[in-house]
């Protein structure tokens, strides 16, 4: 491209002239001419967008003198916004030292700060900078006065921010969103497969550029996918280390579909341009939907699969201001919503206060009702096992529900310590979430009834304990079979494994035992009982497989004969005998070592 005279216009701001690659275009606000209360919502967006992890304070019962705070590990930089364009009037000198007072007197005291700045599109003049100086001696923090020209700036660095507020950059996202959603289908036809599906990929690629220079709160991600909605995971595009604020789907023909993401790029773009969804949701009376609404609305618990019609969908340009439609409703807790929470627990507590079971808490949750104070806390434990949800403060008190989790395909021993505490549910015990550690509760102490998930329990915690002790002797993953599909002789035979493991002898009976011949003079007189010691390899049946231990069977059988006794006449080494029981058909089985398995030389 040649140099030459590049001009820069803006409605609502100064036209300005530079040459091409030898100096910048400055574009600049009209301050002057713009609404007092867009001046300060454009002047906190370009302060947030500078800090990406500050805060914009939301006055509920006043801002303690604190339109925006960014952290910082020495302390907290706090800016108090004013709309001022002009030299100060005694009103708004009169604002700006109530909001002082209100800083020093409510935040100051409580907060570590490290500088406050007054923030206005007017150049402060020398008069009114030793006026602030005066104000705020004594403070003992640093304090600074931002003016136009620092703003002018910031604000040429940003020409999509100034092109939001003041511009048609809203109108031109618009375009490009419809743009985006079509996908392919504009791609003039007969194209071959392979040709059309990277026309269709730099088309998106080039959208997304344009996209992102022109929206200053969000990132825009788009993919282009192969396969069918209905077969993709609901939430799979929300759930990661990067919170995502909008997700949208375009099923785009058969075999592709389309997905935009919008990402934040501060922590109050959400504030800056909400996203939001009228919808009625259908559900009949009494029915479980219902009650999950009404959870909803009472606790700000989720729900899934609730019918209703969407009716408006409104947020940054480019989301469809009116997109009606009927399906299926799932509502969810943002995956950072406890991130400001410490590590929890769940204790089981007895009737004397004292701990019976201690598990931790993960993939903690939390959420407030739509309408009353009612909470939400959820979190599962470790191992995947039983989810706990507490519903606290709702209009008929706490409440609490335990939901058992499939084991199948788990660890044994993840899952133990919370199958544990679930089958000590009995009577007089007490269930309570607090912080881990030992630290204090967060919830109230539930007084444990009649709880059927306790035995379902104490229906699978001997087969965990069997299966865990089996995982200790062997370098095969354990893992917990399906305890609906598993034949009842494997299972039995599990736990028989497990008992002997852990040191148990078990007796048995036996009807006829095969002895191969080592040495023919060694072997007793025909009719002679004697006690018989059988060392066999220990072995387990798992999840279709012979898990072999490092563990041997020893068998004793407390009497034992020969079953032909004329078989010793012309007995050879290496010949095979059979042996039946004596006096006493008993036997006693146990678990031995490799090295006490080897009889003595």
């Amino acid at each position: 491209m040649e140099a030459g005279l590049t001009v820069v216009e803006q409605r609502g701001a100064n036209l300005v002239a530079a040459h091409s690659g030898l100096l910048a275009a400055v574009t600049t606000v009209n301050w002057e001419r713009e609404p007092g209360e867009k001046i300060e919502e454009f002047v906190a967006a370009l302060l947030l967008l500078e800090h990406p992890h500050g805060n914009l304070i939301t006055p509920s019962r006043g801002d303690r003198g604190v339109d925006i705070r960014v952290w910082h590990p020495d302390g907290f930089d706090i800016y108090q916004v004013k709309r001022y364009t002009r030299p100060l009037t005694s009103r708004q000198v009169t604002e700006v030292e109530n909001s002082w007072s209100t800083f020093v007197r409510e935040t100051l005291p409580v907060l570590p700060v490290r500088s406050w700045t007054l923030v206005t599109p007017w150049n402060p003049t020398n008069d009114r900078l030793d006026w602030l100086d005066q104000l705020t001696t004594g403070a003992g923090i640093p304090c600074r006065w931002m003016g136009r020209t620092n703003l002018d700036v910031m604000a040429a660095q940003r020409p999509s921010l100034i092109d939001y507020y003041f511009g048609d950059g809203g109108q031109r996202l618009q375009r490009l969103i419809a743009d985006a959603l079509q996908g392919g289908r504009d791609l003039p036809p007969g194209v071959p497969a392979e040709d059309m599906l990277a026309a269709a990929v730099a088309r998106q690629r080039s959208i997304v550029v344009s996209l992102n220079e022109l929206d200053p709160f969000y990132r825009y991600e788009l993919d282009i996918r192969t396969g069918a909605l209905r077969d993709q995971p609901w939430d799979a595009d929300t759930r990661g280390p990067v919170q995502v604020a909008y997700v949208r789907y375009n099923q785009l023909d058969d075999d592709h579909y389309s997905v935009l993401r919008l990402v934040p790029l501060s922590a109050e773009s959400l504030k800056l341009r909400p996203i939001t969804v009228a919808a009625r949701l259908e559900v009949s009376s009494g029915s479980p939907e219902h009650q999950a609404v009404e959870d909803f609305l009472q606790f700000g618990a989720p729900f899934n699969d609730v019918p209703g019609t969407v009716t408006e969908v409104s947020g940054p340009p480019g989301i469809a201001t009116s997109t009606a439609g009927q399906g299926l409703f799932r509502f969810m807790i943002a995956s950072e919503s406890a991130a400001s929470l410490p590590d929890l627990e769940v204790r089981l507590l007895a009737a004397d206060g004292s701990v019976l079971h201690t598990v931790d808490l993960i993939d903690v949750e939390v959420s407030s009702g739509v309408h009353g104070p009612g909470s939400w806390l959820f979190g599962r434990d470790r191992g995947g096992a039983v989810e706990f949800q507490f519903f606290l403060n709702g209009a008929d008190g706490h409440g609490l529900q335990l939901d058992g989790c499939s084991l199948t395909g788990k660890s044994p021993a993840d899952v133990l310590p919370a199958v544990r505490l679930t089958a000590d549910l009995r009577q007089g015990t007490g269930l309570v979430a607090a912080i881990r550690g030992g630290g204090r509760p967060v919830t109230p102490v539930w007084e444990i009834g009649d709880e059927a998930l306790a035995a379902v329990a104490r229906g699978h915690l001997l087969l965990l304990e069997a299966l865990a002790v089996v995982q200790r002797h062997t370098y095969d993953r354990i893992t917990v079979p399906d305890v609906n599909t598993i034949p009842r002789e494997e299972l039995e035979e599990i736990l028989r494994v497990g008992r002997l493991l852990r040191g148990e002898q078990i007796e048995a009976t036996w009807s006829e035992v095969p002895l191969t011949v080592a040495s023919p003079d060694r072997m007793p007189s025909g009719e002679e009982e004697f006690i018989l010691a059988g060392i066999f390899p220990m072995t387990v049946r798992l999840n279709g497989s012979e898990v072999t231990l490092d563990m041997r069977r020893r068998v004793l059988y407390c009497s034992a004969r020969l079953a032909d006794p004329i078989q010793l006449s012309s007995v050879q080494a290496g010949d095979t005998l059979r042996l039946v029981p004596g006096s006493t058909d008993r036997a006693i089985i146990a678990a031995v070592s490799v090295d006490d398995s080897v009889p003595p030389s």
